[in-house]
């Protein structure tokens, strides 16, 4: 499909945007103290080792310390076999010890208040070909489908590692490229990873020795291809950095590098902060009248399909299959906006025939294809519901751009006015009871003093309502009056 790139810098902020058929279908920021940034390299010092969860907690610099199992700890072996039998045998307090310093990657950020995860086995991306530090194997992607393609990938490949310990998995970019374009870069990533080991010898941990999330370099190493139409800037600085990099990996395509001009922002043309708005809401409605309603948990990503007002003009299985499919596509546009990761479970409209069933998993799959991270549908629960996950390289949208409402603590809800004033009332029955007759102004919301006008007073002492317009729902408090003022 193709797409439209956007980059904006204002101050130290920077942002790119991926513009599909007009509709924004990735946002991914850049700030100064941005954590839990998956692919960057730290040198980090192990703080606690717990034999018990077979793991260790590192020390990068962040405010939570990153996790680190055992499996994820370097273990050099000579075939596959001997690697599952190390891997089964690794304990931690053999491998670690607290104070010891490691160089570690971020594998995977995680949700909520949890610190990142971390590995030893570092991978360095290049356009075509990302390498793989002190791993004898030679991959090829998936995506390239040609036999003879990924034979001759591979043949380059075992040759280009022969005399290293490091191996490669050769990327869908690498199809049709020349060996020694193939080995241009292999040479220019060894170097990398050389210059990274030698410099991080001379550090104190706990160190950032790479930054892998410059958002420059993600536009033109990664998703600078065919598909691509082009991409704007409105930023000089910005603009020359892309025009580098472009000359660098894609030559031949750098001339799609483009410089906005206009006096209308950049972000403002294509409509990004209204349809990123629009991502940090529950409800997302359809065209056909239908909605999903999309709710994030710490374990699992929950979605509801609903045909609200589409009623159809054709047989009620075909409406309900038009609505599920158009929800489908909206729901994988969703999870790439939204950078949702993890387990995701869908309650589409109930379907009675086998065949739609099928067609929704087949057009579930086909947006899946188109998701840089991967995505994998698995099937129908036996309660009917759709079950896929995806792979979780950052924090969700949601968790990058809110925080915790401080009047709900995150459940959404508040209790009722009515509620309010009965605790109110309750708590000044209770102080009545044990003979306290003391006169007390009791403050509150405009709406929880009209309910307690409604339902009364108990007997005992003065009481005066005073409306607070800042006070929320749930909120309330007493003072003494000071009868002699």
């Amino acid at each position: 499909m193709k797409q439209v790139l956007l980059i904006e810098r204002v101050m130290d902020q920077t942002r790119m945007a991926v513009i599909e058929e007009g509709l924004l279908c990735e946002l991914v920021y850049q700030r100064p103290d941005d954590e839990n940034q998956s692919g960057n390299i730290y040198l980090g010092r192990v703080e606690n080792v717990l034999p018990g969860m077979n793991a260790a907690f590192v020390n990068i610099g962040m405010e939570k310390n990153g996790f680190l199992a055992a499996g994820d700890i370097g273990l050099f072996a000579q075939s596959d076999r001997d690697l599952a039998t190390l891997l089964g045998k690794a304990r931690i307090e053999k491998l670690v010890r607290p104070g010891r310093e490691l160089l570690v990657q971020v594998i995977r950020a995680q949700p909520g208040a949890k610190g990142p995860r971390l590995s030893c086995h570092i991978t360095l991306p290049g356009r075509a070909m990302v390498l793989l530090s002190g791993v004898k194997y030679v991959g090829v992607s998936r995506k390239i489908n040609s036999a003879g393609e990924r034979a001759r990938l591979r043949e380059i490949g075992l040759s280009l590692t022969a005399d290293r310990t490091d191996g490669i998995i050769l990327r869908t970019a690498a199809q049709d490229m020349s060996e020694e374009s193939l080995r241009e870069e292999f040479a220019r990533l060894s170097s990398q990873w050389d210059g990274m080991r030698r410099h991080s010898a001379h550090m104190k941990a706990p160190m950032r020795v790479y930054d892998d999330n410059d958002l420059a370099l993600q536009a033109i190493r990664d998703r600078l291809t065919g598909d691509v139409e082009a991409i704007w800037t409105d930023d000089d600085r910005c603009y020359e950095r892309l025009k580098a990099l472009a000359e660098l990996f894609s030559p031949a395509l750098a001339d799609r590098i483009q410089k906005h001009t206009g006096e209308t922002p950049l972000f403002d043309l294509y409509r990004v902060d209204s349809q990123a708005d629009k991502a940090l809401q529950r409800y997302v409605w359809l065209k056909s009248g239908g909605s999903l309603v999309i709710d994030e948990t710490e374990a699992l990503t929950v979605v509801d399909v609903n045909t609200g007002k589409n009623t159809g003009r054709r047989d009620a299985d075909d409406t309900i299959l038009a609505t599920n499919c158009e929800a489908a596509r909206e729901l994988m546009r969703q999870l790439r906006l939204r950078d949702i990761g993890g387990m995701v479970v869908v309650d589409f409209i109930d379907m009675r025939r086998e065949s739609d069933r099928e067609a929704l998993l087949s057009v579930l799959r086909e947006c899946a294809a188109n998701d840089r991270n991967r995505t994998r549908v698995v099937d129908y629960t036996a309660l009917g519901l759709v079950e896929l996950t995806r792979k979780r390289v950052r924090q969700s949208l949601s968790k990058q751009l809110t925080h915790t409402c401080s009047r709900c603590d995150g459940n959404g809800i508040v209790p009722s006015h009515e509620t309010t004033a009965r605790r109110a009332l309750r708590d000044l029955w209770r102080r009545r009871r044990a003979g306290d007759e003391t006169a007390l102004a009791l403050e509150a919301a405009p709406a929880v003093c009209g309910w307690i006008r409604k339902i009364g007073m108990p007997e005992g002492g003065l009481l005066r309502l005073t409306p607070v317009e800042t006070l929320g729902a749930g909120e309330y408090r007493f003072a003494p009056i000071d009868m002699k003022r």
